[in-house]
């Protein structure tokens, strides 16, 4: 993770947040091919993208013995429809249904939407088997930041006890991205309340 160190974040208005990198090229720091990206230029256009198949491919490995690369993990969903790249390149997803349907199909993960939810309602759902992959705002790497956007980020929430959530962010930085952790109250500022619960095969 510590291609993401690269990365920055810049505000460009009262909602608007630019995500740009600071450094080095990512694709000489990580090795794209390993990853099942057929160019340098697919990873780096996908690889800020995809933090909700990094959550996913989290509970693959710690779920299953399924192992599948990030390329392979990203043609698969956008052949059941989880991202639409439009015309201009822009691209709309993680489009939340199709993804329930496909890792319901094909890893018979139990999922369930959850929308207009405050984390300290859905996180009572967040038990042992039971995940919640959750929308934030990208800048909740940063949790001091002022009046953060909500959404536009995923973070998979794998425990909450005490007041305290804790996640794997797939874009925090290299100290903290695996394991990270706030209070209810720090990470409510940064939750869209939305995303989806997701449980492990019986």
């Amino acid at each position: 993770m510590e291609r993401n160190d690269e990365v920055v974040m810049r505000r460009t208005g009262l909602s608007g947040l630019e995500v740009f990198l600071g450094g080095a090229d990512p694709s000489r720091l990580h090795d794209w091919a390993s990853d099942g990206y057929r160019s340098s230029e697919e990873y780096l256009f996908w690889s800020r993208k995809v933090c909700g198949l990094a959550c996913l491919q989290s509970l693959l490995q710690g779920w299953t013995d399924i192992r599948l690369p990030m390329g392979e993990l990203l043609a698969l969903a956008l052949d059941w429809g989880c991202y639409v790249v439009e015309p201009s390149g822009k691209v709309q997803g993680l489009i939340y249904r199709p993804f329930m349907a496909w890792v319901g199909s094909q890893f018979g993960f139990h999922c369930e939407l959850v929308e207009h939810t405050p984390i300290q309602v859905s996180s009572r759902e967040v038990r042992s088997g039971q995940v919640m992959i959750a929308s934030v705002s990208p800048e909740i790497r940063d949790p001091n930041t002022h009046a953060p956007q909500r959404g536009g980020h995923l973070v998979l929430v794998y425990a909450v006890d005490d007041g305290v959530v804790r996640f794997h962010n797939p874009s925090g930085y290299s100290h903290n991205s695996d394991s990270a952790s706030l209070p209810m109250q720090v990470f409510e500022r940064f939750h869209a309340n939305r995303g989806i619960l997701i449980g492990g095969t019986s």
